[in-house]
């Protein structure tokens, strides 16, 4: 083969592999975002927003194909807007979902989500939200939010048609001043002449005209003036006359295109708000809906379809129904003016056999009904006979009759039951806790084990699998409080997770209060959930049942002296454990263990010594732990021998009872025992009260006087030789009740730090607690303070325990949290509300919290001068090394050429 020949073959072979990456490589073009942007939620204050890329057409697109910005419109912006002017925006977050806070009321909530271009998109989409509100009215947001998002879509796309047209108007030819202005048409249209008379005549005689002008006068409504005056004033400046939405001519040959020119053309703005609706059965020939004969048991195979159409200019509410002897298909969602929604219709189930005919009426919450006609017979399954005998009869008609019944249509309606309809409802996850609350009480300081864990079950009600955030603190991280979650994804339909918390140990005085949130990323709704606890300075104190024991008089030689008991109760907060008390003249017998816990008792028994000599024995008797005692004073005396009683003296009156004291000897501080008078000197006889048949009443508030009767049993050696009335009397006084009065100093905000500083994503959490509300007991007179209600921004009330709050705040700044307690007095069966409120108050700080990696910002800058990524897995090193080959060959035969000339 000729060697320049063979040369030329290598290099074309060598060309056409270095052209490869041409095709390989070629630029690949980002798609542009196409289609409607959504937003998930309602615009109420304290909603999560996410968006809503159902309607986006580009296929392959995801949530993490798109950057997220999020802002705030205020009445300014569109007021600027409709100025001409271009608003600024506040920008609220770039994360993928956004929660609405106090900040956004009377503003709405625009969304723009930008294609990513290293993921193959480009372009952008806005939707905007609803003015949001701080109460819910879901289904006029939805309809806002719809409408308007669908606005800024058609606003974009038909931006480029109204350049277009505003071209095309520059293009008409002016109008003069003149007759020669009314000889001239436009579109052909006929022009306006000057002459109205003329004008007039030319109408008259052509009746196509006279309908076509009729027609555009019920289009375009007259205005106040009346639409007589606007034709003969119309028809007198023929230079001015506006032919078809074409803006009329001025004298200097220029377009008007006034205000009212554009009222007068859009009809929103002078119809009137109508809620109307109708039912089209089949092809709209009838309003019957006809099922034929139905064989019980098989009615829910009998489905057919009837449309509902928004003939009104209002969005539509529909009220569920329940016809008596038909399943309807309810509508659930909000149907758009001009919109229709397809409906099934079938035989109930179980309904008796037997012809019917119904009257089913869709209704609105406007007002606004649809009706329609449903007939049908229902035929027992024992009765299959009779579609039989009209066949077996030689007579045609009967034949003909199954012909001619379409009763095909049942076989065919299960064919377009898509039972598509039910998906047709957007599936939502609906993540709800048993409760919001866990409150762990009180522990002491210093405790080696936390109380009990607590455990809170969430339960998915909704139609999705729900998928669960992290638990996020308001803390900042998880602070008092170990916390956890069963699981991340609960299933659909009643599916359950579980969060576990328990307070952490080691935690030192104080009450703590933290609020976890964990996030439904699916339907982006926040479930929070606060715990509580209080951690109390450890406290030791006992208390004695009585701190006299006095076992009155023995004769020398006595033995089995009746015991007596003591109870010693632990008043404190931590458990203690008692030493075993001793006495010199006494035995003293554990009747109990000594370890006891807060609001536990142990019993003591005491008992005169045996043997004791003739003498009056008095002793303290000490009953103590490591950290704490209590002391009775405990008495007996030994008499020498048989003596004679000539008196019994009464015991000295008693004062100082608090009002409200149990009607019991003990309480009242009745003596065990009273002194008497014998030939022997004085000795002491114990004594029972008649306490039940006192004229005291342990109810009253007001201050008592009464006196209570005994009867003394006289010690053994006493003898009542005198026959003495062996009685006693004592008197007691009962003090008036002393309400009980706080201080509105010892109101207080807990679990939310003074002058702290939290960020704007943080949840702060606190609890109000009025002085006096741990009055379980209250009686007349008492007062107390309950916090009513608290503001940070906005004011919000309390209406009943308990008194906690969550918030959070999106702007960065300084703060101050008040809580207004009212104070109330109890008037013997109720608490009421008295003129005295207190104010506390709390300032904090809110910064602005750090972009973390998932919120970057990941949009491409538009002058960015790096090649666009395509995705394209392929290497391109060996087709540049094939094309470094091939223009080395080319260099090579060039060379070679030259040489040999």
């Amino acid at each position: 083969m000729n060697r320049r020949r063979f040369l030329a073959i290598i290099m074309s072979v060598f060309m056409i592999l270095s052209l490869l990456p041409v095709t390989v490589f070629a630029e690949t073009t980002a798609a542009v975002l196409d289609g409607q942007l959504k937003i998930q939620g309602t615009a109420v204050a304290g909603t999560t927003l996410k968006a809503d890329m159902q309607g986006i057409k580009n296929e392959g697109i995801t949530e993490d194909s798109v950057s997220y910005q999020w802002f705030r419109k205020t009445s300014d912006d569109e007021k600027k807007e409709q100025q001409g002017e271009k608003p600024e925006l506040k920008s609220l977050s770039k994360e993928k979902t956004y929660t609405i806070t106090k900040d956004d009321i009377d503003s709405k909530i625009v969304l723009t989500i930008t294609g990513l271009e290293d993921k193959g998109f480009s372009g952008s989409l806005t939707a905007v939200t609803a003015t949001v509100t701080e109460t819910a009215d879901p289904k006029a947001a939805e309809t806002e939010q719809n409408t308007e998002a669908s606005t800024e879509e058609q606003n974009q796309d038909t931006s480029t048609a109204e350049d277009a047209s505003s071209e095309e108007t520059q293009e008409i030819p002016e109008a003069a001043n003149d007759n020669e202005a009314g000889s001239e048409s436009v579109d052909g249209i006929p022009a306006a002449t000057n002459d109205a008379e003329s004008s007039e005549q030319e109408n008259e005689n052509s009746e196509e005209e006279l309908e076509q002008n009729e027609y555009q006068e019920e289009l375009q409504p007259a205005d106040e003036t009346g639409s007589t005056e606007k034709n003969e004033q119309d028809s007198e400046e023929a230079g001015s006359t506006s032919v078809e939405g074409i803006p009329e001519a001025k004298e200097d040959g220029t377009y008007n295109n006034t205000e009212d020119n554009t009222e007068t053309e859009s009809p929103s703005d002078t119809d009137e708000a109508s809620y109307q609706a109708e039912a089209e059965v089949g092809d709209g020939s009838s309003d019957v809906l006809a099922f034929g004969t139905v064989v019980s048991g098989q009615e829910d195979e009998q489905a057919q379809y009837v449309t509902i159409k928004n003939t009104g200019t209002e969005t539509l509410n529909f009220i569920d129904i329940s016809p008596e002897h038909f399943a309807v298909q309810d509508i659930t969602e909000p149907l758009e003016a001009g919109q229709s929604v397809q409906v099934w219709i079938a035989p109930r189930v179980g309904t008796e056999p037997g012809s019917y005919e119904d009257t089913i009426t869709y209704k609105t919450e406007e007002g606004a009904t649809a009706s329609f006609k449903a007939q049908m017979t229902v035929e027992s399954e024992d009765t299959p006979e009779p579609t039989e005998v009209p066949q077996d009869t030689p007579t045609p008609e009967p034949t003909e009759t199954p012909q001619d019944t379409p009763t095909p249509e049942p076989t065919e309606t299960p064919q377009d039951t898509p039972t598509s309809e039910p998906t047709q409802v957007p599936a939502v996850s609906k993540v709800n806790a048993d409760t919001g609350a866990a409150d762990f009480g009180s522990v002491v300081e210093g405790y080696t084990e936390a109380p009990q864990a607590q455990t809170i079950t969430l339960t998915n009600e909704g139609n999705a699998d729900a998928v669960l955030s992290d638990i996020y603190s308001d803390q900042g991280e998880i602070k008092y409080f170990d916390a956890a979650l069963s699981a991340q994804e609960i299933s659909a339909n009643g599916g359950t997770a579980t969060f576990t918390v328990r307070p952490k140990n080691g935690l030192s005085a104080g009450t703590y209060t933290e609020a976890f949130t964990i996030n439904d990323t699916t339907s982006g709704q926040g479930i929070v959930i606060t715990a509580t606890v209080t951690v109390n300075t450890a406290s030791h104190s006992l208390g004695i049942s009585t701190d006299t024991l006095d076992f009155a008089s023995a004769k020398k030689g006595y033995s089995g002296v009746s015991a007596q008991q003591i109870t010693v109760t632990n008043n404190g907060n931590v458990a203690e454990t008692l030493v075993q008390p001793s006495a010199k003249y006494f035995t003293i017998t554990a009747a109990t263990g000594l370890t006891i816990q807060p609001g536990e008792s142990a019993v003591f028994t005491v008992a005169p010594k045996d043997g004791l000599d003739v003498n009056s024995y008095q002793e303290n008797i000490t009953i103590a732990s490591a950290a704490t005692e209590t002391v009775c004073k405990a008495s007996f005396q030994v008499l020498k021998g048989t003596v004679s009683l000539t008196k019994i003296q009464n015991p000295s009156e008693i004062s100082g009872i608090a009002n409200g004291t149990a009607k019991d000897a003990q309480k009242l501080k009745l003596p065990s025992t009273v002194v008497i008078e014998t030939t022997g000197g004085k000795a002491k006889a114990k004594v029972a009260w008649d306490v039940k048949n006192c004229s005291y009443n342990a109810a009253d508030t007001a201050a008592q006087s009464f006196t209570v009767k005994g009867a003394v049993t006289l010690p053994d050696g006493v003898d009542n030789n005198n026959n003495i009335d062996l009685l006693a009397y004592v008197k007691v006084n009962v003090e008036a009740y002393t309400p009980k009065t706080v201080s509105a100093d010892d109101n207080k905000i807990t679990g939310i730090e003074v002058n702290g500083v939290y960020t704007t994503q943080s949840k702060i959490s606190f609890t109000a607690v009025g002085a006096g509300m741990d009055n379980n007991s209250p009686k007349k007179g008492d007062i107390r303070y309950v916090p009513l209600n608290w503001t940070v921004i906005n004011t919000n009330a309390w209406d009943k325990a308990p008194y906690t709050a969550c918030f959070g705040l999106s702007k960065s700044g300084d703060y101050t949290l008040k809580v207004v307690f009212q104070q109330q007095q109890y008037n013997g069966k109720n608490w009421k509300n008295t003129d005295s409120q207190d104010t506390k108050q709390v300032a904090f700080s809110i910064s602005e919290a750090k972009v973390t990696a998932p919120g970057t910002n990941l949009t491409p800058s538009a002058n960015q001068k790096k090649s666009v990524k395509t995705n394209d897995p392929t290497d391109i090193i060996p087709f540049v090394v094939i094309l470094i080959i091939a223009a080395g060959a080319v260099y090579g035969v060039i060379y070679y050429q030259k040489k040999n000339k």
